[in-house]
């Protein structure tokens, strides 16, 4: 990870084997190739940067 904490949302990483560890999630190998040609990928911060970019929102309410 790199970051300048002067703009957290310029923030870079990169991460073998994916996103998620799990083998039958469509995110467990995504990020392999990047990886592999060392890549980086965005990693933001600020709330409206995350909502411009999600992909799926869970939402968890206790009963």
């Amino acid at each position: 990870m790199i970051v300048n904490t002067g703009d957290w949302d310029t923030a870079i990483g990169t991460n073998a084997p994916g996103q998620s560890g799990n083998p039958e999630s469509p995110f467990y190998n995504n990020l392999y190739k990047d990886w592999a040609e060392d890549r980086y990928f965005p990693i933001y911060y600020s709330k409206e940067k995350i909502q411009s970019v999600t992909y799926k929102r869970t939402r968890l309410v206790p009963q």
